[in-house]
């Protein structure tokens, strides 16, 4: 029993595997969205990679390299590009790709002339794949760099730069992207009105990407905005939206930085007990997260809510931890709002000297953090300017070496110019002596052509009187020996009279078919026909037609089970009743005719072949020709008017078949059809 369960438990186990192997670009994708990068990440495992193709494991690898960048695991994001690099054939698209992504890693590495380098390559090939909506995100790219060179200015230029590209573009997430950059210049040059615009513009083109962490993102910026601009109320509303996104992910640290803004906003709104509940969610999640900085924010909310609602003994606990943590944080804003913090704790506890002392600490850190405030903004816009002055002059180099480049240029067309000037005349003198030969040469084809058309036109027309001429003349023959009761049947002679008149209603039946198949007015009506059930109508009227001639009928039909074909069946119809009449007419008797109707590869084969008489080598090719007979006399007495086979190579050429006639086994004649099954 166990010799047979374990071989059973294998191949369950192997089936299973091969069966999870594939890997679902589609589903890590909307995973990534989701924000549920961990999750995303432990579907792609390198035993799957193996079972892709290259096209797929490729756009496996770039999400993967997308996601360790969103994780802050950018040495990692780094080395998946590489691998890329060297392992695949890198195309410019693909180019572009690796570029923008290795900039992004490197300038959040703080590596920025690295990131300058791949944003520039990035910029070179969508310029190359004529772009706009990626050459505005490789200029959207630069932007955020000089912003992070503190070059504001020149972050600014770039960003208006793309989005001028980025005008009816429908990538909703580079659009957004430049519009957040955008907001976070204008909060940097202190212009809260316009910071607010370009958020709110970020948040729509995110809602319409889907991005759950970007939708988030730009809803905590706009309610920054809101929070700068005093306006708590709105604050509060922005907060919220954010959670309600961030909630679904495991962004630990944002949902600290979130609950945190939603404390301090109902703080300025006084409402104490929901800025309470916030702090301490939002230290629950800082905790979470392991993250210093909010930490000490965390305890600040917790703290100052406390303190608003006048219960000092429990502020204590998070002032004292609040100490440990900006222990490192001397001069800095973290450092200020402890000292605020502190002293307000210590008033509330009546010790006043404790209290004046932090509120004196934090007065001198203030002070020299403005200072340096003031200092880093009046750095930034010194780089700023030399960074506009060197551009600008770069720029007038760049022109004054371009206008260098065109007079030289302009110099060596002007020397080339009367060469292919020369030339030029030259060769209008031969192609002028070439086309009044070319045209002298087609006036004289055109003449001659004419003239055929002429003559045939004349013979069709010739050939036409005659085959009416001999009906009518016997027509009018009976009708006049009627009139003089010449008949001693009557009957017999209408019967004659009728049978005429049936060989001309066919004649003209005929030349009209004819006329409108070679002028294609002629339309089709294909429709799906089962070809077993056309084998067997064919056979047996083929079959009844050769009795009534007398000739021995025989079938050979090769039809697979349940073929079929797409074509117009009347005119079908048409053609091989055209054939079979043919066969029987020109078929001496006691005879013979084979029929044959089978499937080759992607045609329909349908054969007739009969027994003596035949044709002539010479008399074959002129069979399809109209009102052709090989023996006058006896084509009129068997009915023929010389255009059946005529009228079935037009409709057969129609269908997109081919006909063809060539001597039989049998002694006579083996006329060919194929059809393509469409």
């Amino acid at each position: 029993m166990k010799k047979i369960f374990v071989p059973l438990l294998l191949a369950c186990i192997l089936s299973t595997q091969s069966a999870s192997a594939s890997i679902d670009v589609e589903e890590l994708e909307t995973l990534e969205k989701q924000g549920k990068y961990q999750i995303a990440l432990d579907l792609i495992e390198p035993w799957r990679l193996e079972n892709l193709s290259q096209e797929k494991a490729l756009e496996v690898l770039l999400l993967q390299a997308k996601i360790y960048r969103k994780q802050g695991r950018f040495e990692e994001a780094i080395s998946t590009l590489d691998y890329i690099e060297q392992n695949h054939y890198l195309n410019t698209p693909l180019v572009r790709t690796l570029n923008n992504e290795k900039g992004i890693n490197y300038r959040r590495m703080s590596r920025l002339e690295e990131a300058e380098k791949h944003y520039y390559r990035a910029l070179k090939a969508a310029q190359e794949l004529e772009n706009n909506t990626l050459i505005g995100l490789a200029y959207s790219n630069l932007g955020a760099l000089y912003d992070h060179k503190n070059q504001l200015a020149q972050a600014m230029q770039f960003q208006l730069k793309a989005q001028g590209y980025l005008k009816g573009s429908d990538n909703h997430s580079i659009k957004a992207s430049n519009f957040y950059n955008l907001g976070d210049i204008s909060v940097r040059l202190d212009d809260y009105e316009q910071a607010e615009i370009f958020f709110r513009w970020a948040l729509a083109e995110d809602k319409k990407h889907g991005e759950i962490v970007a939708i988030a993102d730009s809803a905590l910026r706009l309610s920054h905005v809101s929070f700068k601009k005093e306006n708590y109320a709105l604050a509060v509303e922005n907060i919220n939206e954010a959670l309600k996104y961030l909630t679904q992910t495991n962004a630990n640290e944002s949902l600290s930085r979130a609950y945190h803004m939603l404390a301090s906003s109902h703080m300025k709104l006084q409402q104490p007990d929901e800025a309470l509940i916030n702090a301490h969610l939002s230290l629950d999640f800082a905790n979470k997260a392991q993250s210093s900085v909010q930490l000490i924010y965390a305890h600040i909310s917790v703290s100052k809510a406390y303190l608003s609602l006048k219960q000092p003994h429990l502020a204590q606990n998070y002032v004292t931890d609040l100490a440990d943590l900006v222990v490192e944080e001397t001069h800095s804003p973290l450092a200020i709002h402890y000292y605020e913090v502190a002293a307000d704790l210590a008033s509330q506890q009546k010790k006043m000297d404790v209290a004046y002392a932090f509120l004196h600490k934090a007065l001198i850190a203030r002070k020299l953090n403005d200072v340096r405030i003031n200092n880093q903004r009046a750095q930034t816009f010194r780089n700023s300017i030399s960074s506009l002055v060197q551009r600008q002059q770069l720029e007038v180099s760049e022109k004054e070496k371009a206008l260098a480049q065109s007079q030289l240029q302009h110099n060596k067309l002007m020397q080339k110019a009367w060469i292919i000037a020369g030339l030029s005349a030259l060769f209008i003198c031969v192609l002028l002596t070439y086309i009044y030969f070319i045209k002298h040469r087609s006036a004289n084809l055109a003449a001659k052509l004419y003239q055929q058309n002429l003559k045939q036109k004349e013979k069709l027309l010739a050939d036409i009187s005659h085959e009416l001429r001999t009906p009518l003349s016997v027509l009018k023959l009976h009708i006049e020996a009627l009139e003089h009761n010449l008949f001693d049947d009557n009957s017999r002679a209408y019967s004659k009279i009728n049978d005429k008149i049936s060989q001309l209603n066919a004649l003209i039946t005929d030349v009209y078919q004819l006329s409108q198949a070679e002028n294609n007015a002629i339309e089709l009506n294909e429709q799906i026909q089962c070809v077993r059930t056309l084998s067997e109508n064919y056979s047996y009227d083929i079959q009844r037609m050769t009795e009534n001639h007398k000739l021995d009928f025989s079938r050979e039909i090769s039809i697979p089970e349940g073929a079929t074909i797409n074509i117009d069946k009347p005119k079908l119809d048409r053609v091989v009743t055209n054939l079979c009449k043919n066969t029987c007419l020109y078929t001496d008797s006691p005879g013979r005719v084979i029929f044959k109707m089978y499937q080759h590869k992607d045609y329909l084969n349908i054969e007739f072949q009969d027994s003596s008489p035949t044709v002539t080598d010479e008399e074959i090719p002129k069979l399809f020709e109209r009102l052709y007979r090989v023996e006058s006399s006896r084509s009129r007495a068997t009915g023929g008017s010389g255009l059946g086979l005529s009228i079935c190579k037009s409709l057969v050429e129609l269908m997109s078949g081919n006909i063809d006639i060539k001597r039989g086994s049998l002694g006579g004649l083996d006329i060919s059809i194929s059809l393509p099954i469409k």
